[in-house]
């Protein structure tokens, strides 16, 4: 008698690793709104690698949401030389900018911990037996004996979870006056393949200053 039997088994955790973004934020608007709300920024980004890219990706779509325009600092006032004050002042008052968004952010990167094995594979197994049968008038008894073995080819492969955190400072600082219309800072946790990426993280980010500034009624 031959006998297979497939088994599938998870040591350590259980089998669905789930995935997830959070997004928490504490912000604070200064007591004197601007006379009208703001239309126009332009938006310096301090990120590590690729995350820069992304987050002002994001920010110009985010503000397009809120009927806002808004550029990379970087592309009016080029890193190719220092600029002084006035020079700062000119290039904004001539592009019609409101404020700057200043945003610096802090990033732990993608980090793997171990979650725990899938064992798989298949039990190959062969019996043998014998018995005698004994027979009294209308009574019969059965004696059986027999030996089993069996063989498991089987892989083992291990599974790991996901995540990273992103932590943001921002500042919203009107040209007119220089001062701070906004302040904020912000934590990004996601969890699971589907959702570290530099643009699950950057547009969780984003949202959350852009969604904050208007409900403060800056913009």
């Amino acid at each position: 008698m031959l006998g297979i039997t497939r088994f599938f088994v998870l040591f350590s955790v259980a089998v669905c690793l789930p995935g997830c973004i959070t997004t928490s934020m504490q912000a604070y608007a200064d007591r004197d709104l601007p006379a009208k709300p703001v239309k126009r920024v332009i938006a310096y980004v301090a990120a590590q690698g690729p995350l820069t890219a992304s987050l002002q990706s994001n920010i110009q779509e985010e503000a397009r949401k809120h009927h806002v325009d808004a550029e990379d600092a970087l592309n009016i006032f080029p890193p190719t030389r220092k600029y002084t004050d006035a020079e700062i002042r000119k290039g904004m008052a001539e592009t019609g900018i409101d404020a700057v968004l200043f945003i610096n952010v802090g990033d732990t990167g993608v980090q793997r911990e171990y979650a725990g094995t899938i064992l798989s594979g298949q039990y190959v197994s062969s019996s043998n037996s014998s018995g005698t049968i004994n027979t009294a008038g209308s009574f019969s008894t059965v004696s059986m004996s027999g030996t089993t073995s069996g063989t498991i080819t089987a892989t083992s492969t291990p599974t790991y979870r996901y995540r990273r955190q992103t932590n943001f400072t921002a500042r919203l600082v009107e040209v007119s006056s220089g001062r701070n219309l906004w302040v904020g800072n912000g934590q990004v946790n996601a969890g699971g393949l589907l959702f570290i990426g530099d643009g699950a993280n950057a547009s969780s980010s984003v949202t959350a200053i852009f969604d904050d500034l208007q409900r403060k009624g800056i913009i």
